[in-house]
């Protein structure tokens, strides 16, 4: 049973939200694949490797291996006990400050095991093409990165909205902007995910199919306007 009493729907204490499993056993088992493909290539990374950026002179910027190679497992761990923690903390906010809650604590935790499976996948491969890079071994950084950035954006393209869906019902007027933004912005965001992939395949210059991403601002730009100019074509 639901109390339907003050500004919006509150769960019953039933409802209480789980921790979303799923997305915490993909993050494990995706720091236990980073872990073994650093072991594979520690003997052939140098002391010092290229961190991947360079400095102020010109000169690379170099990194000890043994921080090359744990740098991104402990960013994916980090970044797991902070999503799996996401529904248990709203619920809590939700129930201490009183505020209406705009989806079952379901849909929080769908998402989150959703977000958590393609952020697991997609660092993953990021650590396998850093380590990789870094050893010196012939493999196609560029095309499997840009692959990678486009698999991840048509994957949160497809998640990220629906859960998002429900809190239309509030009434207010980010959520109706919302409701009417939010499959522009997914398409968007799908479409520039193909064109990355299209481009990553097709083409072998790493600086053009690193830019390719940058069609995400524009692409989201237009679906965040597009209430707006539906709203002013109505009128």
């Amino acid at each position: 049973m639901r109390n339907t009493t003050g500004t919006g729907t509150r769960p019953a204490a039933e409802e209480r939200p789980r921790p979303p499993f799923v997305g915490m056993a993909v993050a494990a088992l995706a720091v236990a694949g980073m872990a073994a493909v650093s072991w594979a290539v520690w003997p052939d990374l140098a002391q010092m490797v290229h961190g991947g950026r360079y400095n102020l002179d010109g000169s690379p910027n170099m990194v000890p291996r043994w921080l090359l190679a744990v740098a991104m497992p402990f960013t994916s761990a980090l970044v797991a006990a902070i999503l799996g923690a996401v529904p248990t903390l709203t619920h809590h906010l939700q129930h201490s400050l009183k505020l209406p809650v705009g989806r079952p604590p379901g849909d929080t935790t769908r998402a989150m095991n959703a977000l958590m499976v393609l952020l697991s996948l997609f660092l993953l491969v990021t650590h396998a093409v850093v380590v990789f890079n870094g050893a010196g071994w012939d493999f196609p950084t560029a095309r499997v990165a840009g692959v990678a950035v486009g698999l991840l954006l048509i994957g949160v393209a497809l998640v990220v909205p629906g859960p998002a869906s429900a809190a239309s019902g509030l009434g207010t007027a980010v959520d109706r902007w919302w409701a009417d933004a939010r499959r522009p912005v997914a398409f968007g965001m799908a479409a520039v995910g193909a064109v990355q992939i299209a481009v990553a395949l097709m083409v072998e210059n790493a600086i053009l199919v690193g830019s390719t991403a940058l069609l995400l601002l524009p692409a989201m730009g237009l679906g965040m306007a597009f209430p707006l100019l539906k709203r002013r074509r109505r009128g």
